[in-house]
C-alpha cells in the first residue's frame, strides 16, 4: 500500500460512491478512458474476455491513457450489467478498474511537487456533499493510501505567471485572499466577488510590473479593509451590482445546452420558463433583471453559502488566480471565475421560480449537469474567449 501526503478540503474524506443508486452517475454520456497498465491487463486475460474487452473499447493511444470505452446507443458504458454495475469491477475486482474509473470524482493536482486533492461537482454525490455546507469551507493536510499510483491529472506551472524566485509564495498568497474575501459573510456574495475583482485587477498589474514583492502588502491591506467596512461606500455607489447581462447569460447556457446532456437541458429549459424568457429566442419580458434579482432575494438571500462554497470550490480546484489550463492573465482567470458563478446562479434562480420553491434536489441537478456540460465539454476558454 502505498501512502502520500495530500492536501484537501476537510469535505473530501466524507465522500462516498453511491453506486447503481446515482441516479445521473458517471457511467454514461462521456469518455471514459483506459490507461495503458489497464489496458495491457485486460488484454492478458484469457480469449474469451480480451475478445469482450476489444469488442467494447477503442484504441486511442494519448499519453497517459490508451484507450476509451464505448458507449451504447443510449449513452451508456457497454460494460454496465442488469443491474446497472460494472461488469468488470464484478468479474474481476477493482484492481481491473480503469485508473479513471477507480478515481473518479476525485482530481489530483501537482503544485510545485505537493498534491492537491478535491472533487468534481459533475457528481451529484459531491455537489450535495458541497453545496449545503453550511460552515466556511476549510483545508488540511492528509495522508492518503492507494494500491496504485497517482496520476495527477494537473500541474501547476506558476512560473508562466511571473519570473519572481518566490512565484510559488506569491500563488499560496493569491489564492489564500481569494478564499478569505469570498467566505466574508459580512458582504453579500456578490460584493464580495466586486472586491475579489478590484483585488485581482491590482495583484494583476504589480505582477505585470515586476513588482511582484508587493503582493504580500497587498494582500494584507485588502484583509484589514474587509474587517473595518472599507468598501461599503464603494459598493453602494457600484452602478448595478451584478446586474447579470442577460443576453450574455443566455448565449453560453445556450451554446452548452447544445453540448450538454439531456438533465442539463432540462435544468436550462425551466430555468427560461422560470423567469418568463422565451424558449424560441424571442424578446427578453421587460423588468427581466428586477425580477430576477427579486426571485433571487426570495429563494437564495439566506442560503448564500451554496453558492459560496461553489465559488470556493472553484477557486481551490483551479488554481486561481492562476489556473492549470491556460496562462492568460488573472485577470482572464477572476472573468472565467465571474461568469461561472453567474451562469450557475441563472440556473437556480430560473429552476426555483419555476418550481415555485427551493429544491435541494433540483440545485443539485442543476449544478452536476452544469458542470458535467461546461468542465466537461464545453470548457472555460470557449466562455471567455
Amino acid at each position: 500500500m502505498k501512502k502520500l501526503r495530500i492536501y484537501q478540503p476537510q469535505y473530501y474524506k466524507k465522500f462516498n460512491c453511491i453506486g447503481s443508486a446515482c441516479k445521473n452517475n458517471c457511467c454514461h454520456s462521456w469518455g471514459i478512458s483506459i490507461d495503458k497498465t489497464i489496458y495491457d491487463k485486460y488484454m492478458s486475460l484469457d480469449d474469451d474476455a480480451a475478445v469482450e474487452f476489444r469488442e467494447k473499447i477503442a484504441i486511442t493511444p494519448q499519453e497517459p491513457f490508451e484507450a476509451r470505452i464505448l458507449l451504447d446507443e443510449d449513452g451508456k458504458c457497454k460494460f454496465l450489467n442488469a443491474r446497472g454495475l460494472c461488469s468488470i469491477q464484478a468479474r474481476f475486482g477493482p484492481e481491473y478498474l480503469s485508473y479513471t474509473c477507480m478515481t473518479y470524482p476525485r482530481k489530483f493536482c501537482n503544485v510545485n511537487g505537493e498534491t492537491e486533492a478535491f472533487l468534481e461537482m459533475s457528481c451529484e454525490v459531491v455537489s450535495k456533499l458541497i453545496l449545503f455546507e453550511q460552515n466556511i469551507m476549510r483545508f488540511e493536510n492528509a495522508e492518503l493510501e492507494s494500491n496504485r499510483s497517482i496520476f495527477h491529472n494537473s500541474t501547476m506551472d506558476a512560473s508562466k505567471y511571473t519570473a519572481a524566485g518566490n512565484v510559488y509564495d506569491i500563488f499560496w498568497k493569491l489564492r489564500t485572499i481569494s478564499i478569505l474575501i469570498a467566505q466574508s459573510r459580512n458582504y453579500r456574495l456578490q460584493h464580495r466577488l466586486m472586491i475579489l475583482g478590484i483585488f485581482i485587477k491590482q495583484a494583476d498589474e504589480l505582477i505585470s510590473s515586476e513588482r511582484d514583492e508587493e503582493i504580500a502588502e497587498l494582500a494584507d491591506k485588502f484583509l484589514e479593509r474587509l474587517d473595518t467596512g472599507y468598501y461599503d461606500a464603494l459598493i453602494k455607489q457600484a452602478p448595478g451590482a451584478i446586474d447579470l447581462e442577460m443576453s450574455f447569460v443566455l448565449g453560453i447556457l445556450k451554446d452548452m445546452e447544445e453540448k450538454g446532456q439531456i438533465l442539463f437541458c432540462k435544468c436550462f429549459e425551466n430555468a427560461r420558463k422560470g423567469l418568463g424568457i422565451p424558449l424560441d429566442g424571442g424578446e427578453l419580458p421587460d423588468r427581466l433583471s428586477d425580477n430576477y434579482r427579486a426571485y433571487y432575494e426570495m429563494y437564495f438571500a439566506d442560503k448564500e453559502y451554496i453558492l459560496e462554497n461553489y465559488v470556493v470550490s472553484h477557486i481551490f480546484s483551479d488554481g486561481f488566480p492562476f489556473n492549470y489550463r491556460y496562462t492568460d492573465g488573472l485577470v482572464k482567470n477572476y472573468r472565467e471565475l465571474l461568469v461561472k458563478y453567474s451562469l450557475v446562479k441563472f440556473l437556480l434562480t430560473g429552476v426555483s421560480r419555476f418550481y415555485m420553491k427551493f429544491d435541494k434536489r433540483k440545485v443539485v441537478e442543476c449544478v452536476s449537469s452544469f458542470s458535467r456540460s461546461y468542465d466537461h465539454h464545453v470548457g472555460g476558454a470557449l466562455v471567455i474567449k
